[in-house]
């Protein structure tokens, strides 16, 4: 009897190394070879997008060049995921034409065997899908907007980030904001600082909160204070004092994607401090996790319908059947993220329910296999 078939039938979570290897490389290189062309792929969707915009600002080749070099590893973290349920499929698939995993099958190997060795390789992309997440993404996104903002349209940048908000320099006046929220147009813990001729504080000016609506920002709980002595200063309406409009806040405020998990859970902490909701935040802060972890998730249902016997499910079948529910992931997960924004799920659960879901069906496909 073969070593082959021993552990096959002693239940070893993987067959023989040799059989592991070659395995796992056939899953690397295709998922190497996917990735590539789903990377070409979003940088020329993005290209398009932005081409009128290039070409209104006449922007330089430079700029254009380290825009898209910096933007590409967000592309990577988005486009893994894809790249491994399609490399999963095309490698045990063309296994499959040659008969490989049939052979495989007569020695004693199981179907969980055979996926083993590609689950092994998905969950080191996992992990480093977070690592490169945590450390290359905020700082090389951040990179892209200032490239877009200031060498490409050209716009001064007028904003300072910290972790207690951001300063913005306004006409004759300097904002501190502690949270804008883009999504909805809102400002919480606006402070004005007016100046005088001689760039002296005249005046100071605390809102609460202020909303753009009809064109126009409404204030609630707005204080003002008279620094300078004298007649030297007069009070301005605050539609004069508040010139700029949400675009122009939303170039300094920072995105989701600029923060690590340990930033992004510091930023919370402050915010929930000053009394404002955090909800949107603690799912993106969960979808840093859970997003990387769907490389893994795609592997493990690439598998369970590429290799034969899964429900009698043919190659080509199988092929379709996993792109339309590969495609179905994202949507539901926009679905779900969507509900966790407005709070009718749970964070952890609207970020980790479309990976479970999808889980869960990989699951059942392998273990309905012969």
């Amino acid at each position: 009897m073969s070593p082959t078939r021993v552990m096959g039938q002693t239940g070893f979570p993987f067959p023989s190394r040799l059989i592991a290897v070659y395995l796992c490389k056939e899953f690397i290189r295709l998922f190497a070879l996917c990735l590539l062309l789903f990377l070409g792929l979003s940088l020329l969707v993005d290209f398009f997008d932005r081409f009128n915009s290039f070409v209104k600002y006449k922007a330089p080749l430079s700029a254009i060049g380290s825009y898209f070099l910096f933007k590409l590893p967000l592309f990577v973290t988005q486009a893994v995921p894809a790249a491994a349920l399609a490399g999963s499929l095309l490698s045990l698939g063309m296994l499959s034409r040659h008969k490989e995993l049939q052979a495989l099958k007569a020695c004693g190997v199981s179907a969980w065997q055979m996926a083993a060795p590609l689950l092994l390789a998905a969950g080191v992309l996992s992990l480093g899908g977070w690592v490169w997440n945590e450390n290359v993404v905020p700082y090389a996104f951040h990179k892209s907007r200032y490239i877009n903002t200031v060498e490409i349209k050209g716009k001064a940048f007028k904003g300072l980030f910290q972790t207690r908000g951001f300063w913005y320099h306004g006409a004759n006046s300097f904002y501190h904001i502690n949270h804008f929220d883009s999504r909805r147009n809102i400002i919480s813990g606006l402070t004005i600082y007016t100046l005088g001729e001689n760039f002296q504080v005249q005046a100071l000016t605390e809102i609460a909160q202020a909303s753009w609506r009809d064109e126009k920002w409404h204030f609630e709980g707005v204080q003002e204070s008279k620094l300078e002595r004298g007649d030297a200063h007069h009070s301005l309406p605050l539609s004069l004092l508040l010139k700029e409009k949400p675009e122009d806040f939303s170039l300094v405020a920072m995105k989701s994607e600029e923060f690590s998990s340990q930033a992004l859970r510091a930023y919370i902490a402050d915010l929930q401090q000053k009394g404002l909701d955090t909800t949107e935040y603690q799912v993106d802060l969960k979808l840093k996790g859970a997003i990387p972890f769907a490389a893994f998730v795609m592997t493990l249902l690439g598998a369970a319908l590429a290799i034969p016997g899964a429900k009698q499910l043919t190659v080509p079948t199988a092929l379709g059947s996993a792109l339309l529910v590969g495609f179905g992931y994202w949507v539901f997960l926009a679905l779900t993220v969507s509900l966790g924004n407005g709070g009718i799920l749970p964070p952890t659960l609207s970020a980790w329910l479309a990976n479970g879901t999808l889980g869960l069906v990989g699951i059942y496909f392998l273990l309905g296999i012969d």
